[in-house]
């Protein structure tokens, strides 16, 4: 998970137009989630992939395409931060909204477990209905992170791939999107091994290694490259690592 930014000003047309508002005027007065597409429109889909650079806010890998202005079917999913369950007045703003891949979308769910009591619906919230979510978070202390609002790299740790924290906000989310799921650590691994392999070729016949940590930092600066807080947690930890292998 790295910091994304998201301009709140820079709203998706479709979350704006009439037939959105009165769905979400049909959910605030049925005060329950009235079913509607309206989030996951073309604009606000493509937008988002924009934002996140083709990848999930959690898990970091690529999920979807757009070619030629059409969005491929591929395992993506718009997710909402705060659960249009239990939020139902957030379904279609735009603060609300990440780019996730369908696996951590099934695995957040409807969780979203918070150190004070859930916000109720009061009829000022419509008012700058696209950015509630900083607000909101200082009153409910949510423990689900968001990446939009916040960098958690020098809380991450990998080892061997696998992703853990002490921190119990980001340790929550790992576990409640099954960040550390097999597949996903397996792939960590091989980004691990790779470096750790390279460096020992060179060491092997006494060259010099430091350009290979110049390309991860390289790799890095490029935000369409997987697993970027990993390959920041490498190079904050080459001495550890090169000391381990």
């Amino acid at each position: 998970m790295i910091r994304v930014h998201k301009d709140l000003d820079d709203v998706p047309q479709s979350l704006n137009v009439e037939y959105t508002i009165q769905k979400r005027d049909e959910s605030i007065s049925n005060k329950k989630y009235s079913k509607s597409n309206r989030y996951k429109q073309n604009d606000v889909k493509k937008k988002l992939q924009e934002i996140y650079n083709g990848k999930c806010v959690f898990c970091e890998q690529f999920i979807e395409k757009c070619i030629d202005g059409k969005m491929q079917e591929c395992s993506s999913t718009v997710e909402h931060y705060r659960p249009k369950s239990t939020y139902y007045w957030l379904a279609y703003s735009w603060d609300n909204l990440l780019w996730c891949c369908h696996r951590c979308n099934q695995e957040k769910d409807n969780k979203f477990k918070t150190l004070n009591e859930p916000i109720i619906y009061n009829d000022n919230f419509k008012e700058n209905i696209h950015s509630h979510t900083q607000q909101y978070n200082e009153i409910e202390k949510p423990f689900m992170i968001n990446p939009e609002l916040e960098s958690i790299l020098n809380k991450l740790t990998f080892c061997k791939g696998k992703i853990d924290s002490t921190d119990e906000r980001v340790k929550y989310t790992i576990e409640t999107c099954k960040l550390d799921r097999k597949e996903l650590n397996e792939k960590r691994k091989k980004v691990i091994d790779e470096v750790i392999k390279k460096v020992n070729s060179k060491k092997l016949i006494n060259e010099d290694y430091s350009d290979i940590f110049k390309n991860l930092f390289t790799d890095i600066k490029n935000e369409e490259t997987e697993f970027i807080a990993l390959r920041i947690w490498i190079l904050q930890n080459r001495a550890n690592i090169l000391e381990l292998n």
